[in-house]
Formats: C-alpha cells, sequence, structure tokens
C-alpha cells in the first residue's frame, strides 16, 4: 500500500496540510481507501467544508477515523498521477454520485465477501472442498495476489458477478487477464484469467476440478495438505503443502487441439508458470489492508 509511506494528516486537522501541489488519499482506519483527488493546493483544497466529498466523509469519521495521505506531485503530472492512482487503488466513491452517506461496507469489498461465502459453501459434488487458496505471490507492482482454485461448474458464480451486477464499483473490479505461460503463441492458445482487485490484493479465479476432487476422495491426504483459514473474515481451505501441485502437474492431462494443431492452456500450466513464485498464504487477512493472523 504505497499511500501508507505518504505524508499524513487526521481528517479534523485538514487544515494542516501544506500549500503544495499533489495527490492525496482519504482512507480509513482499517485503510480501505474511499478518495483519490489532486489539488494545485492542498490546503486550499481541503479549507473549511468546501470540498465536495465533506458531508459524505464527516457524518462517519467518529466511527471511521479517517486520515488524509498526500503526495507532492507537479501540477503538471496531476491529471496523469491521479488517473494512475485511481487505476492502482480503486477508491470507493471516485466516480459515483455523491451522496448524503457512505455505504457500512464498500461494494466491491463486500461483492468478494459474497462470493468467497458462496465458494466455501458444502455441495453434493464437494461436502469437504469446494475451492481451495492455492497460494499467494506478488505481482511486479506488488499487489499481493491470491491463487483461488474453483470447480468449473462454479464459473457460473463468478460470471455473473462480473455481467449482472449493477454495481459500477464491482465491474470495475473484474478483469480478464490472458497469459502465454512462457509458450508459444504460434503453437498455443493463452489462457483466460478471472481476476478480482479490491485494495492491495488481486483475486485470481481458475478452474482445477482434478485437484478438489482428489482432495474430496482422499481423506488423508486433504488432512495433510488442506488447512481452513481466513479471508475479509471468511473462512476458506487453503494448502499449507505445495508438494501436491507438482504431483497433480506430473500427471498426463488433455490437451484440447484444434484442427490446425494449435493447442489451448490448461489452468494447471498457469500454476506451474507461476509455481516458482508462489508462496502457501502465509497470514490470513484478518481485517481489510491492515491486521494478520499468522498460519501458525
Amino acid at each position: 500500500m504505497e499511500w501508507k509511506n505518504w505524508s499524513r494528516v487526521e481528517f479534523t486537522d485538514r487544515y494542516c496540510l501544506p500549500t503544495n501541489s499533489g495527490i492525496y488519499v482519504v482512507a480509513d482506519a482499517r485503510d480501505r481507501v474511499w478518495y483519490v483527488g489532486q489539488a494545485a493546493n492542498l490546503k486550499s483544497r481541503w479549507s473549511g467544508k468546501t470540498h465536495h466529498r465533506y458531508a459524505q466523509l464527516i457524518r462517519s469519521n467518529k466511527k471511521r477515523g479517517y486520515g488524509i495521505y498526500w503526495k507532492e506531485i507537479a501540477v503538471e503530472s496531476l491529471n496523469e498521477q491521479e488517473k494512475y492512482y485511481i487505476a492502482l487503488f480503486r477508491p470507493e466513491l471516485n466516480g459515483s454520485k455523491v451522496k448524503s452517506s457512505l455505504p457500512k461496507t464498500p461494494q466491491a469489498e463486500s461483492e468478494i465477501k459474497r462470493l468467497l461465502k458462496v465458494l466455501n459453501k458444502p455441495t453434493l459434488l464437494f461436502p469437504i472442498i469446494r475451492s481451495l487458496v492455492i497460494g499467494e505471490y506478488r505481482s511486479e507492482d506488488r499487489i499481493r495476489c491470491i491463487i483461488v482454485a474453483i470447480d468449473f461448474t462454479d464459473y457460473p458464480i463468478v460470471s455473473n458477478s462480473i455481467h449482472t451486477k449493477r454495481s459500477s464499483r464491482i465491474k470495475k473490479a473484474w478483469n480478464q487477464q490472458q497469459f502465454y505461460c512462457e509458450k508459444s503463441k504460434q503453437e498455443y492458445f493463452p489462457i483466460y484469467v478471472y481476476t478480482y482487485s479490491l485494495y492491495n490484493y488481486r483475486f485470481e479465479f481458475i478452474s482445477m476440478s482434478n485437484l478438489l476432487i482428489y482432495l474430496e476422495k482422499n481423506v488423508d491426504e486433504y488432512n495433510s495438505y488442506v488447512r481452513t483459514a481466513e479471508l475479509f473474515g471468511i473462512p476458506v481451505k487453503a494448502l499449507k503443502h505445495l508438494d501436491i501441485l507438482r504431483e497433480i502437474s506430473a500427471k498426463a492431462e488433455y490437451f484440447y487441439v484444434e484442427s490446425n494443431g494449435k493447442k489451448y492452456l490448461r489452468d494447471l500450466d498457469y500454476i506451474n508458470y507461476r509455481f516458482h513464485t508462489i508462496e502457501c498464504l502465509k497470514q490470513d487477512i484478518n481485517q481489510v489492508g491492515s491486521s494478520f493472523i499468522s498460519s501458525s
């Protein structure tokens, strides 16, 4: 969370902001970013009650404890940098209508909690383990990326969130990324991974039905490799050892091949591609953005 290293003032002490030009972030005590903006003069922008978001924020400040984080930026770079940080931090209020109050929980956060809860609800096919947190890795921009394996029959749950939810916040949180996993573009079609970005996290949903079925049918292996973790307060299943990924990878699987001989990459190929950077979920996300629980 880059903004946590910026200069900071309490929301009620905004008169202490400097006269510099810069980018600012309004975040609460739980490290939720609510707004990102720019100002040619930070102090003037937040003078008195003139900011258009002031009324919204002041009503819940006592409960949430907002801080204004700021970074000095040259005036000629403000537009570019503001767009960059809005895309990076995905704040709740940017692009939304100015209302009298704020939601209890940001919509994008509520949706990922709902998805995790649904994807961990037992079914007749998967009474023990319906989804599994494979592990995590850090992206080049230091985002904490969490890989979640689901059964292919649960893809409609992800798809419905992408296509039927009315909230622009939720739609903006979703993305579809393509990877060639260091394979030849002439010989392979890319794999597409649905991702959900929230604060400093990115959830990647992939299909690994064979792994889930294997753990469902082999209780000893399940007990050896799987633990219960928490993501945003939602109990989930997570790998505590990655060795089983090598065992699964060693097993031959069917490749879909086009008539021209071009192959489709599989989710397993993506795991193999990421394997050297993946670690088990070492710290559960207890509270959004800041607090963690050791997995030991």
